[in-house]
């Protein structure tokens, strides 16, 4: 699995804490600047020239000194926002879990970021998000071409396919688990969270099995000159008779 550049402030190039994606990084320092009716604009400085201005309210002293910085920091991908505070990100709150394999699809890693957001406060919920996550993944599987239907008849088919069993049982194992989470059941998921922690990092391999081995092979592969994949190619059809 490829590592994740871990956000740093003010570095340029990190993975994004809102959509998981290695990209560049604009950065807003946010300043007050006080006038006489004890206004406060926070500017964003930056070349998109936007400020906030807000009255403060009640009687707050503006003129002492502060102990806070804010900065902002926009991804160029998503175009969403992190917060900073004294060079820590206070805004999405930061998190144990594993980041979303970069090869993880787009529609299926806004399902893992959300299980993300929402493990601390239920962790069923985020088991049964993961369990979406896989049943959106399945069909966008290029090289099975499998289509939509139950999760379990749609693990079956990829059973047909070949796949091996640990990826079966891995698939298997977070379909399960998430219907606990859906549904009341014999595992008790909210004091489990070890059980949903590892169903993170299963969802990553069952991305790194199905999807990155399988490019890593074929860019490789792709290498080889042309004669002698003609000759492979040659050798399969007499196979085949």
């Amino acid at each position: 699995m490829s590592k994740t550049k871990l956000p740093v402030y003010e570095e340029t190039d990190f993975n994004c804490p809102r959509c998981g994606v290695l990209t560049e990084h604009e950065w807003f320092p946010i300043h007050p600047i006080h006038d006489k009716n004890k206004k406060v604009t926070l500017s964003l400085n930056s070349n998109m020239g936007k400020a906030v201005t807000y009255a403060p309210l009640g009687s707050i002293d503006f003129t002492a000194k502060r102990d806070w910085h804010l900065t902002l920091s926009i991804c160029q991908y998503c175009e969403q926002y992190t917060i900073w505070e004294n060079r820590n990100i206070i805004y999405p709150f930061e998190t144990e879990l594993p980041s979303a394999h970069e090869d993880m699809p787009n529609a299926v890693k806004e399902i893992y970021l959300e299980a993300q957001q929402v493990f601390k406060h239920s962790p069923r919920a985020a088991a049964a998000l993961l369990r979406l996550a896989i049943e959106i993944l399945i069909p966008l599987l290029e090289d099975y071409q499998i289509k939509k239907a139950k999760i379990n008849t749609m693990i079956g088919d990829l059973v047909k396919k070949g796949i091996p069993d640990h990826i079966q049982q891995g698939l298997d194992a977070i379909r399960i688990y998430g219907n606990e989470g859906i549904h009341p059941g014999d595992i008790r998921l909210n004091e489990n969270t070890e059980t949903v922690m590892y169903m993170f990092e299963l969802t990553n391999e069952m991305v790194e099995e199905l999807i990155t081995r399988k490019k890593k092979i074929r860019k490789f592969y792709s290498q080889i000159p042309a004669n002698k994949t003609e000759g492979i190619a040659n050798r399969d059809k007499a196979t085949k008779k």
